[in-house]
């Protein structure tokens, strides 16, 4: 899960897919899915990215 997490921060653009249903994480529960969105959004480590 933290390869994940970790992939999903360095690649935004990926992160924006899966968030938008265009992507999806197979293997991956879509609960865990949503709290691995969750958590990456709430830390504000992609702050800036929202607001390119």
């Amino acid at each position: 899960m933290n390869e994940i997490v970790n992939f999903l921060i360095e690649n935004p653009d990926v992160l924006e897919k899966v968030v938008n249903g265009q992507a999806s994480l197979l293997g991956v529960d879509v609960d865990d899915v949503l709290g691995v969105v969750e958590g990456i959004l709430g830390t504000g480590s992609l702050k800036n990215f929202y607001w390119y």
